[in-house]
């Protein structure tokens, strides 16, 4: 129990697995982790397809990790998820499936999903409040991956309520910071306005493109206060 008198699961002493650690929140997790007491089971998609779910389920099996940090996705910027949106619907949907359903049948004691801002309602009221989400269209440029992160949050709903599993499921808003992709083509608007303006300055270019009309509302913050 905290001072207040909330529960909260430590993770001293824990076998603690983020997965997808080699992105920008994996990296800022890990870091964080560093500071404590627990052993840090980390993954690649290099070394496990988690779309593959044998895969996933034998890997958790053998590892036995005791508390998830679910943070591998297929992710991008408007035009990846604009060009590729049925690897964005698939992937996340077989990823997600595959982690929370394995976690349960491996007697993981606690999972943290990774969602996203983009699951609220492309015309929700600044700031978001949590209940609205699923009460209105989503942004049409992303809708493939939000739609697949849905499911993930509704996934670890479920299995709270059928099982009693202590998974849960994380908002964070729009995050920048190191081990940002700064690809043109796969980029998010901080990292992608920053590889514009230092392209624009090392090709002694008098303007940049900038994307949309300036007129939406973002929230960001730093991936190591998220």
């Amino acid at each position: 129990m905290s001072d207040d008198g909330s529960q909260y699961y430590s993770l001293t002493g824990k076998r603690v697995w983020v997965n997808g650690y080699r992105g920008m929140v994996g990296q800022a997790l890990v870091r964080r982790l560093e500071t404590i007491d627990c052993e840090i089971l980390k993954t690649t998609s290099d070394d496990l397809d988690l779309r593959r779910q044998a895969d996933a389920e034998d890997w958790m099996n053998d590892s036995k990790p005791e508390a998830v940090f679910l943070c591998a996705a297929t992710v991008g910027g408007i035009m990846a998820n604009d060009t590729r949106p049925a690897e964005f619907l698939y992937d996340n949907l077989a990823i997600e499936a595959n982690v929370i359903h394995g976690a349960w049948r491996a007697g993981v004691e606690k999972l943290l999903y990774l969602g996203t801002g983009c699951m609220y309602p492309r015309e929700a009221p600044q700031p978001i409040p949590e209940d609205c989400l699923l009460t209105g269209p989503l942004e049409p440029t992303n809708e493939w991956y939000a739609v697949a992160k849905i499911a993930g949050l509704k996934m670890c709903q479920a299995y709270r309520r059928q099982y009693g599993c202590d998974f849960i499921t994380a908002l964070p808003t729009n995050l920048y910071g190191p081990g940002d992709n700064f690809d043109p083509q796969d980029s998010h608007v901080i990292p992608a306005l920053i590889q514009k303006a230092h392209a624009a300055k090392t090709e002694g270019a008098k303007s940049m493109e900038v994307w949309g009309s300036g007129a939406p509302l973002r929230e960001f913050l730093y991936v190591d206060d998220a």
